[in-house]
């Protein structure tokens, strides 16, 4: 009897060892299904929400507020004007993950890559931007003026690697951090939602239409951004206006496009019901900032006349360089990882080539979903014909070359 005891005892253990994880695993009651979140009322900086709020996750495309929010103090300062022309470089065009399509050599005014940015989440237009504001390709001093921006504004657990969002390693931020970005955002520059409204744009013939759903589909929504990586999930800030109140949110680490969707407006509702109801828990700590725009920008200058020309020379170099080292890549028109340095010590990777040129744009469609940069490149070969190499790069270093070539067996992440 005491053994038979022993063993139910042990068994019923056993068992509540097994189902433990099981229901950790579950979310609290009213916890919404994202990583971390948080909602203010513009007007009084009370926040109404919030939950993980300073989980540091990659920000992904959120990024690009920053980038707008520079280039808006850049045309208050009047070092920029909507209309000034913007030189696409090689470097810009090679950008990954999604974009507004822009070409090597095309000259974009600064209005119009706003509008890819807001819009169609353009990583090209981010770069083109960027290197313009810095004066050169390198656009170095972009990514130091948002460091220092996010300084400003009381970012205390952000770090920027680049003007997009892609993927980079130490590239983070947090739910209430993204708030305070926002905030002082839409309080300078209100006339930013001209452009994070628009729900569609055309640019060289490609329609893109804008990943923020609610945009439609909840009452008083008209803007900010959403954004994709794979290590932090989908991530949106939004606003939406009711009569005098407006509501700012941030969602991060929400599992899909639908999901985000769905958490976002779950939160707008409680957002619009608490302050309804005069209810807050804290008012956000915000620092006003220099309203300037930061020194590593204010020393450089933008792209001039006379520069675009010199650069456009030099892309136009690049740009032939690039396809004939394309076209000495291989002799053969087989499919295959290959790697070859050119004169300028670039490398490109050949990850296939068709006869086709469909099947070659089909499965470089493919690539650039997967966030990569990506070239069609033309070759005849004497005596076998015409042949699609479907290239990745350039990259500036065998080590990053050879990084992607193995990542390129195993998938990537992608960037909305």
């Amino acid at each position: 009897m005491r053994t038979k005891s022993r063993v139910f005892f042990l068994t019923m253990l056993i068992v509540m060892i097994g189902a433990s994880p099981v229901h950790a695993a579950k979310r609290p009651a009213g916890e919404l299904r994202a990583k971390s979140a948080i909602a203010m009322d513009l007007a009084t900086g009370s926040i109404v929400y919030e939950q993980n709020a300073d989980e540091q996750i990659p920000p992904a495309s959120l990024t690009k507020v920053l980038t707008m929010y520079l280039t808006f103090e850049a045309l208050q300062e009047k070092r920029l004007s909507l209309t000034d022309t913007v030189l696409v470089t090689p470097e810009a065009t090679l950008a990954g993950g999604s974009r507004m399509n822009i070409r090597s050599g095309e000259r974009v005014i600064v209005r119009e890559l706003m509008k890819g940015i807001a819009v169609a989440s353009g990583n090209d237009a981010c770069v083109a931007l960027a290197q313009h504001l810095s004066g050169s390709e390198d656009f170095h001093p972009f990514v130091a003026a948002m460091n220092a921006k996010a300084r400003e504004l009381g970012m205390g657990d952000t770090v920027f690697k680049n003007p997009n969002g892609m993927p980079a390693e130490g590239q983070l931020t947090t739910a209430r951090d993204m708030l305070k970005l926002s905030a002082s955002y839409l309080r300078r520059f209100p006339q930013a939602l001209t452009f994070h409204s628009m729900t569609t744009y055309v640019h060289n013939n490609r329609n893109h239409h804008n990943a923020n759903r609610l945009l439609n589909s909840y009452d008083g929504v008209d803007g900010l951004k959403t954004g994709y990586v794979s290590a932090s999930g989908y991530n949106n800030v939004v606003t939406a206006k009711r009569g005098d109140a407006r509501v700012v949110a941030v969602v991060l680490g929400a599992r899909s496009a639908g999901a985000r969707a769905a958490v976002s407006r779950q939160l707008l509702d409680i957002a619009f019901q608490k302050i309804n109801q005069g209810q807050a828990i804290a008012t956000l700590d915000m620092h006003k900032g220099s309203g300037k725009l930061p020194a590593p920008l204010a020393k450089a200058a933008p792209r001039q006349d006379r520069d675009l020309r010199d650069a456009q020379m030099l892309a136009d170099a690049k740009v032939a360089q690039f396809q004939q080292s394309a076209a000495d890549t291989d002799a053969r028109p087989a499919a295959g990882l290959l790697q070859r340095k050119t004169a300028q010590g670039a490398y490109a990777i050949q990850e296939s080539s068709f006869q086709s040129r469909q099947r070659a744009e089909r499965r470089a469609q493919h690539l650039e979903k997967k966030g990569l940069p990506v070239k069609v490149v033309t070759t005849r070969l004497d005596g076998k014909g015409k042949f699609y190499r479907v290239l990745v790069g350039p990259f500036a270093n065998a080590q990053d070359a050879r990084k992607t070539e193995r990542m390129l067996g195993h998938g990537s992440v992608t960037l909305e």
